[in-house]
This record gives structure tokens, C-alpha cells and sequence, in this order.
């Protein structure tokens, strides 16, 4: 059990090595904000849901659920060549998938493949173009438009390029941020850790860089240091109707931003914040949210090997190690930009070394036995049962 959670651990880490904890208290004072209508496609509308939830961390009770009992699960076995081999030393910071692509970002590096895991294409270079970037690797995407949005955090400049890679244009922003989401060809949604910054979320145009809307303003509590506001690497994006809910946590409380309702809400809420220390070592975070479950890990110094597991439909929460038995191991279930559809990442000498071990079975057996092991990583799916 020790090794097992010493694995699981050690791809927390590699997760959100990309992502800035610094801090900031936010007053609900200032939750109200409107911005341009938003449009995405129309889908079923789920039964009603009373928000917020609380995730009550006195709460001990632990349990195990089997992904593969939860959701259908799949495998893709990501290309290997030269121009598509994903560093190792670089943590992951970003995925998004279409009908036909998949983008995933390590560290500065931005790959394109198919859904079949064949490797199509790089996006952005390193350099002093205006093309290029000096700090790169958060990146958005418009799907109706067919465009990769790249931020560079060095030039406070996003550069557009097309799926296969060309330039098209670039735009300077006029606040500084270092995560954020597009909604439309027009409006994205950012925000910052930069303690100097006095807003901390916000919209940008993407037409000429300059704030739209103020979401969330720096605020800071007698005693303690800023508490973060982060819109995550992996934001949960959940179309329902015309709505879109952007999730956006700060150190007790995940909110979600309501184009519909042009609102910033509580969704998630961390109780109880015992003490100042507890403010500043405790992050919650969205890993995913489906239509009726909901997992928020929080990142507790030291981390927590279970995440707080809430059923939407009961208002149930609970302490959980989510298992794989394929990898006869517990997994990381990360959000993507589909609805009720999770993630993690594979990285193949951990696969190996539990290959030898016996411990793999059924499809990823299969995949890992005809992979060498500098080959890239395998990504796990998992589309959540309603």
C-alpha cells in the first residue's frame, strides 16, 4: 500500500507542478459581473441542483470506488517520434480535445495528435518573434473557429495560431495573468497570483487586450498572506443550454462563472477553515465534475492521497481513493473539456516497472507489452455514467 500511494503521490505532484500557489481572500461582496452572452451547443438541461456544497474535511469516513465500475474506460497510447517525444522533466499544464484532435502541453511544449494517438503537429516555439514566445505552455482553444490561443506570461501577450501551427495574430493584454479560458472569438476569462495585480479574475477582449468585466478583486486578511484565485489547468467547462461554468478556486471556495446569469456563484466550499495556517496550506481544487458527481481534491501541506467525492443528487460527501483495476493502482481523475469525460496520464517506466510486477491487466496490459520504455505516455480516459 505504501508503494502504491508513494505512486499516486508522486503524479499529484507531477499534475500541478505548473500551477502558482500564491494567495488571496475574496469578499462575496463583489461576486456580481456581466459580460458579453456567450454562445454553446444546446443540450439537456440536468435536474436541478441546489449549490453551494460543503466539503467537510471533519469528516473521516473513507471509501474506495472502482473507476471501471463508474465509467467506461479507455486507452490511447500516445505516437513516440522525435518530434513528439514529451520530456520527462516537464510537468503537465493543459489538455483540450475536439472532435478529431487532442492538445496536450508540457511544460513550453504544445503537441497536437489524433485521437488515435498519432502525433500531428507542434504549436509555438521558443524564441523573440512575434510569433514566438519566452514563457509559454497555457493555452486556450476555440472550437468553432478552429484556432489555438498560446499565452506567453513574459510578454503579457496571447499569440493565435490554426490547429496545424500557422501564426495568425497576436494581441497584448493590458493586465497581467497567467491562467485563462475562451469563450468566443471576441472574450476570455483570466486570472493571476500576482500579488501586486489588485484584480485577481477577470474578462479580457481579445481584439485589443483591454479588462472587460471585474470578477474577483484582491483582498487581503489582517495577519495571513493572500489567498490564491486560480483558474485551473485542467477549468471544467460544463455547456448546459447557454450556460458555461467556468470554475475558479480560491482557498476555501471553488465558484463558477454563469455567463447565463452573468454571476460569479460558490459551487464548492471548504469547511471548516480552522485557522490562518489552515488558509495558507489549503487549496481546494476541481478534479472533475460530471452531471451528477463531483471530485475536489485539496491540496493539503502535506498532500492528501484521497479526494473529497460529493453526490449532487444527495448532497453526500465523503473521503475517496478512486482505484483502476487495470493498473491495479489508484488514479488521478482529471477534468477535461468534455462534459461527464476524465483523464490521467500514464507515464510508461511506472507502467513497466508494474508490468514486471504482474500488476497490469486487460487493454493497458496489452498497450505497455508492445511499448518500449522511453516511449510517450499513455493517456487513460474514463466517460463517467450518468
Amino acid at each position: 500500500m505504501e508503494q502504491s500511494n508513494g505512486f499516486l503521490l508522486n503524479r499529484i505532484v507531477n499534475c500541478l507542478c505548473l500551477i502558482v500557489f500564491s494567495f488571496l481572500l475574496f469578499s462575496c461582496g463583489n461576486r456580481k459581473a456581466s459580460v458579453e452572452e456567450t454562445a454553446c451547443d444546446s443540450v439537456e438541461v440536468q435536474a436541478e441542483i441546489s449549490y453551494p456544497f460543503l466539503i467537510d474535511k471533519s469528516n473521516k469516513n473513507e471509501r474506495e470506488i472502482e473507476i471501471n465500475d463508474i465509467a467506461k474506460v479507455s486507452y490511447l497510447k500516445l505516437g513516440t517520434d522525435t518530434k513528439s517525444l514529451i520530456p520527462r522533466k516537464w510537468g503537465f499544464s493543459g489538455i483540450f480535445l475536439t472532435d478529431k484532435d487532442l492538445f496536450l502541453s508540457f511544460g513550453e511544449n504544445i503537441y497536437r495528435f489524433g485521437l488515435d494517438g498519432t502525433f500531428l503537429n507542434n504549436i509555438g516555439k521558443r524564441g523573440a518573434a512575434p510569433f514566438e514566445f519566452t514563457l509559454g505552455g497555457i493555452f486556450s482553444v476555440n472550437e468553432e473557429t478552429q484556432e489555438l490561443f498560446l499565452l506567453d506570461v513574459a510578454q503579457q501577450r496571447i499569440s493565435v495560431y490554426t490547429y496545424g501551427g500557422k501564426y495568425l495574430r497576436s494581441v497584448r493584454c493590458e493586465e497581467r495573468f497567467d491562467r485563462f479560458y475562451v469563450l468566443n472569438d471576441s472574450l476570455a476569462v483570466c486570472s493571476t497570483n500576482d500579488i501586486t495585480n489588485d484584480i485577481r479574475a477577470f474578462t479580457i477582449s481579445l481584439r485589443d487586450g483591454k479588462v472587460g468585466r471585474v470578477l474577483l478583486e484582491k483582498r487581503i486578511l489582517a495577519n495571513t498572506q493572500n489567498l490564491m484565485v486560480n483558474i485551473g489547468a485542467f477549468s471544467r467547462i460544463n455547456k448546459l443550454g447557454d450556460r458555461i461554468y467556468l470554475c475558479v478556486s480560491t482557498s476555501d471556495t471553488i465558484y463558477a462563472y454563469d455567463t447565463k446569469n452573468n454571476m460569479v456563484d460558490p459551487i464548492y466550499i471548504q469547511s471548516p477553515l480552522k485557522t490562518d495556517e489552515d488558509k495558507v496550506k489549503t487549496v481546494p481544487y476541481l478534479q472533475f465534475e460530471s452531471s451528477r458527481f463531483a471530485s475536489v481534491l485539496i491540496n493539503d501541506i502535506p498532500m492528501s492521497n484521497f479526494t473529497y467525492w460529493v453526490d449532487k443528487e444527495s448532497g453526500e460527501c465523503s473521503r475517496v481513493k478512486i482505484r483502476n483495476r487495470d493498473l491495479d493502482d489508484y488514479v488521478l481523475a482529471w477534468g477535461t473539456n468534455r462534459d461527464n469525460l476524465v483523464f490521467d496520464i500514464l507515464e510508461m517506466p511506472e507502467l513497466k516497472k508494474r508490468l514486471k510486477q504482474g500488476k497490469l491487466s486487460g487493454e493497458l496490459k496489452s498497450l505497455v507489452e508492445q511499448s518500449d520504455e522511453e516511449d510517450n505516455p499513455i493517456i487513460m480516459f474514463a466517460e463517467i455514467k450518468n
